[in-house]
């Protein structure tokens, strides 16, 4: 039994709102022990505080069944599990020297003069013809309606297009692109039924209906995507006398980004191309990628669990842990000993902020923070196990201070 491990999940599941009655006692238990245990954890050494923390833990998964009296502040739900996530890190529960609770409320009552609110629901669609839908200004429910292609927004900040499910074959090919602007996010539903999610910063154009050759999209930024299975039927001959059946032909789907594409047949992987980075992660949770270097004429195939990463010239694999990659999609922000300018870049898309990257410290973290709290909330968090400050001006520039 993992119980890191699983404190971890629960506590995702409790920011996300989908956990079980369970899972949400579980957290709660162990807020009440970090509340109720101030005093010893804040004099215990490390190798003490791991053994506490394996033993409370064991015990919290076996009375899991057991309820117990709420915390009165649960209204801080997002802070207090932040605060939880931040403290515990990866794989051993790490205390600072600040008491768990003090951080918890200085989390909730933040310090910062100029505080800004974080992303949401934000995208543009701009058609074939040029023009241009801001998805957060019309309401929901059908925006467009052609022939057999039907686009609707609904409220949960998707967007879905519904098709003939024949694909066509070639001829003029009618494009849309959705871009999110910092601060923004999208879900899109392909005509095929692929499901793809926009982060901060990012555009997706794709045909509105696919052809019988292929399906392909080009990306710009980061996004996750699950691509359904997808074939047609095609009459072939079988013999001289002209005999004739039925066979299945798979068509493969494609994302071009930058100098990267993928060909994928129906599986879920998240890509990461931002144009202000030096290279394109591709991050596999299922299926099969095969991942071309434009650039060099190379190609590799990944497996689940595994990150290619290509730059200008350079074509890496490696084993990675891909709830780290994928984790803004389930609105977290998840550090797995990340440098300060990487957790920097998301802020800066997330919260619409200038950053000052001069003179960073070398610094890293571990932990998770959602990314429905305010910004000054996750800075806060940072300065308390990072020993540096932030400081944020009004025209939303943000500069890093070394205490």
């Amino acid at each position: 039994m993992n119980a890191q491990k699983d404190l971890q999940r629960s506590i995702e599941r409790y920011i996300s709102g989908k956990a079980t009655a369970e899972e949400i006692r579980f957290v709660e238990n162990y807020y009440q022990y970090l509340d109720k245990n101030q005093e010893v954890l804040g004099k215990s050494n490390s190798t003490e505080l791991k053994d506490l923390e394996e033993e409370n833990l064991q015990q919290l998964l076996l009375a899991i069944h057991h309820p117990v009296q709420k915390p009165k502040r649960l209204v801080l739900r997002y802070s207090i599990a932040a605060a939880i996530l931040f403290i515990l890190g990866f794989g051993i529960l790490y205390f600072t020297k600040e008491q768990p609770l003090i951080a918890i409320q200085k989390v909730a009552n933040s310090d910062k003069e100029i505080d800004i609110l974080p992303g949401k629901d934000r995208a543009i669609l701009t058609l074939a013809d040029g023009s241009k839908v801001i998805l957060d200004d019309v309401k929901d429910g059908k925006i467009s309606e052609t022939g057999n292609l039907t686009i609707t927004k609904t409220k949960s900040g998707q967007l879905i297009y519904q098709a003939n499910a024949v694909p066509t074959k070639t001829g003029a090919i009618a494009y849309h692109t959705i871009e999110t602007p910092r601060g923004g996010q999208y879900q899109v539903f392909l005509p095929d039924g692929t499901k793809v999610w926009l982060n901060a910063s990012s555009s997706l154009t794709y045909p509105v209906q696919f052809t019988e050759s292929e399906r392909k999209v080009k990306l710009i930024g980061e996004a996750y995507f699950e691509v359904a299975k997808m074939s047609f039927n095609k009459l072939r001959m079988t013999d001289i006398k002209g005999k004739r059946e039925e066979g299945t032909r798979r068509i493969p789907f494609f994302v071009n980004t930058g100098n990267q594409l993928l060909e994928v047949l129906g599986t879920h992987f998240n890509v990461n191309g931002y144009m202000d980075e030096q290279t394109i992660k591709t991050t596999l949770v299922e299926g099969s990628v095969k991942v071309s270097n434009l650039n060099t004429q190379s190609s590799k195939i990944i497996k689940p669990g595994q990150q290619s990463i290509i730059g200008s010239q350079t074509f890496l694999i490696g084993d990675v842990d891909t709830d780290d990659e994928t984790a803004w999609k389930d609105g977290l922000f998840r550090f797995n000993n990340s440098n300060l300018k990487n957790i920097l870049y998301q802020l800066e898309r997330w919260y619409d902020i200038k950053i000052d990257y001069a003179n960073l410290p070398n610094k890293r973290f571990n932990g998770m923070i959602p990314r429905k709290v305010k910004l000054s909330e996750v800075l806060n968090m940072l300065e308390l196990t990072g020993s540096i400050d932030f400081k944020i001006d009004r025209q939303r520039q943000l500069k890093v201070l070394t205490k």
